[in-house]
């Protein structure tokens, strides 16, 4: 085949299926709000009404959302570019092809969500040069069932021009095509504007001085009606973050140890550089916040108490690490809670990343169009931010150890309760407990073997205490093993029978240590082990971190007597330990000696 013979082909797009794709990407019904808030600030609003309601007229009291903003309306260009498919007025860019400002649109694609619909009218006021105005009302009928029959809609307009009339762009959309209202009950459609739309944007917790296109927002307002609002609701500009709080002491004098769950902190970082992106940085926002202050800032939360609702959420539905680009947050499944996060430590986050290089999809649903090693340089960026300058913050710090102190008397507390409870359910079984009396007919010698652990110190002394009774200050009425091995006592001989209020814990342990982690030492009478290898002023410490001195002492037969002393205010509560290898030597004359073999 000769070359010369050759033919040239260009490819060809279908244009109503290509329409139709973009329509049908964008999935979630309320990024229409996104894109149109998005183009009333990239056009000069500073004042943006939104209303949606049910045309009551019609039988099936279709949604009809008009949005208009004072912005600096629809020129000729814009207004047909409106209508066009990635046809967006260029952002303006510096030498280097480098967006400047903080304009949103690129793509051209936003104002084709407005497409589900059954009608779409436009009416819009724009300055011409020479002073005057070019008033313009258009409307596009059955587009996305146009669309469906693989036709292009058409639009019909009228224009004139004016003098007197000011600037603005008014977008009415008739029949909007969703699957459930609730989306556009008002309470949903404030939370989504505030969280995912540029009106919610994060950059005035930036505080960029630089930056003075991020102060050109900060007193803009929306008035928003939704489904079941009467009337209209003022919001102003920017995302909502709660004040940050005192420090951990502070809170604590008023919140005793839920003190957590009303702690504010935040950290800022703006232009954060990206190592091996010289020319990329990424701005930073992150909070930790407690629980009871989020709920008492975001209405939408999931609460004990209060019957949940369809549009209510949960902490971890919402909070954590979200990806932004021109501070726009992406959807909750974008977060990237993972990049500093373990476990379910990241529902106390309410944090975002912004990059505006990062390269999203067509819906702005998803950063998936990012380049690879490009994001896991800024995850790489994150995560030592994180690290070394909040994780490492003398804030961050004094915050983790309160939480771990603040753990630590739960579990004291939880365990001093549970030894009141413990207490009243054996005082009960004790009570119901049947006994038995054994009469020995002649002495007889007895071989006592030595304990290697809890349980046959246990069987030791019982062995013991069965054949001499009246050895120990205490009798014993219950025996348990839920925490190490204890028993529950009555001090003396019991007199009186069996008296609630004299109860006491016995311990048995192998050998005394400096640590003491089954019970605290509120409610122990004694302590029976082995061996003590501590000496005569020791300190030993219980489950609560109460220290008691260990003081070993002698008797008038000049036996030796181990007691852990109590504070002065608790002088009535010593501890007496029993050393069993020393006890019942100096007793009863028992000495433990190698066995004989033959």
């Amino acid at each position: 085949m000769d070359i010369a013979d050759r033919k040239v082909g260009t490819p060809e797009v279908k244009e109503s299926k290509s329409f139709l794709e973009i329509v049908e990407n964008f999935t979630d019904p309320r990024e229409v709000l996104r894109e149109a808030i998005s183009n009333a600030l990239d056009w000069g609003a500073t004042e943006i009404e939104v209303t949606v309601h049910e045309d009551a007229t019609r039988v099936d009291k279709e949604l009809v959302l008009k949005i208009r903003d004072n912005g600096i309306g629809l020129s000729k260009d814009r207004f047909t570019a409106f209508w066009n498919l990635a046809d967006s007025s260029d952002p303006q860019k510096d030498k280097f092809g480098r967006k400047l400002g903080d304009r949103i649109g690129e793509k051209g694609h936003g104002t084709k969500t407005y497409w589900k619909c059954r009608l779409l009218e436009v009416e819009s006021v724009s300055k011409q040069s020479g002073g005057s105005k070019w008033h313009v009302i258009a409307e596009m009928k059955e587009p996305i069932n146009t669309l469906m029959q693989g036709k292009l809609p058409q639009y019909e307009y009228a224009e004139e021009q004016t003098h007197d009339k000011p600037t603005f762009t008014e977008v009415t959309i008739y029949g909007y095509h969703i699957q459930s209202k609730e989306d556009f009950r008002h309470e949903s459609l404030k939370d989504y504007v505030l969280w995912f739309t540029k009106f919610g944007s994060i950059e005035l917790e930036l505080d960029i001085e630089s930056r003075k296109n991020i102060e050109s927002h900060k007193n803009k307002v929306m008035k928003l009606q939704g489904l079941g609002k009467i009337d209209p609701e003022t919001i102003h500009f920017g995302h909502v973050f709660p004040k940050e709080s005192g420090n951990p002491k502070q809170l604590q004098n008023a919140h005793q140890d839920t003190w957590s769950r009303y702690y504010v902190r935040k950290w800022s970082f703006p232009s954060e550089p990206i190592e091996g992106y010289p020319s990329s940085n990424l701005d930073i926002v992150f909070y930790i916040e407690g629980d009871s202050i989020k709920r008492q800032y975001n209405p939408m939360l999931k609460r004990p108490g209060r019957p949940p609702e369809k549009w209510h959420y949960t902490v971890a539905d919402r909070y954590g690490v979200y990806v932004c680009k021109d501070f726009i947050p992406l959807p909750s499944s974008q977060r990237v809670n993972e990049w500093v996060a373990e476990k379910s430590e990241w529902t106390l986050y309410h944090a975002f990343v912004n990059c505006q290089d990062f390269g999203l999809t067509a819906n702005r649903a998803s950063i998936g169009n990012t380049d690879r090693v490009f994001l896991a340089k800024v995850r790489e960026t994150v995560e030592r931010i994180f690290k070394t300058r909040i994780k490492a913050s003398p804030e961050y710090k004094a915050y983790e150890e309160e939480i771990e102190s603040t753990k630590e008397r739960s579990v004291i507390d939880r365990t001093q309760e549970d030894e009141r409870s413990d207490v009243e359910k054996r005082y009960e079984f004790a009570k119901k407990k049947r006994v038995g009396e054994f009469q020995q007919k002649k002495p007889a010698t007895i071989t006592l073997l030595e304990p290697r652990q809890e349980a046959e110190v246990l069987a030791l002394f019982s062995v013991v205490t069965a054949l001499v009774p009246g050895l120990f200050e205490f009798s014993i009425v219950d025996y348990s093993t839920g925490r190490g091995i204890d028993a529950l006592s009555v001090l003396g001989s019991g007199e009186g029978g069996l008296q609630k209020g004299n109860l006491r814990y016995v311990e048995f342990k192998k050998a005394l240590t400096h640590e003491f982690k089954d019970h605290t030492f509120g409610r122990l009478a004694a302590i029976v082990c082995w061996e003590c290898n501590l000496t005569s002023g020791a300190k030993v410490r219980d489950l609560a971190g109460q220290e008691r001195t260990l003081h070993i002492g002698n008797d008038q037969q000049g036996h030796n007597v181990y007691t852990l002393l109590a504070p002065p205010e608790l002088a009535m509560n010593n501890i007496r330990v029993y050393v069993l290898k020393e006890y019942l030597s100096q007793s009863l004359g028992i000495q433990f000696k190698p066995q004989t073999t033959t």
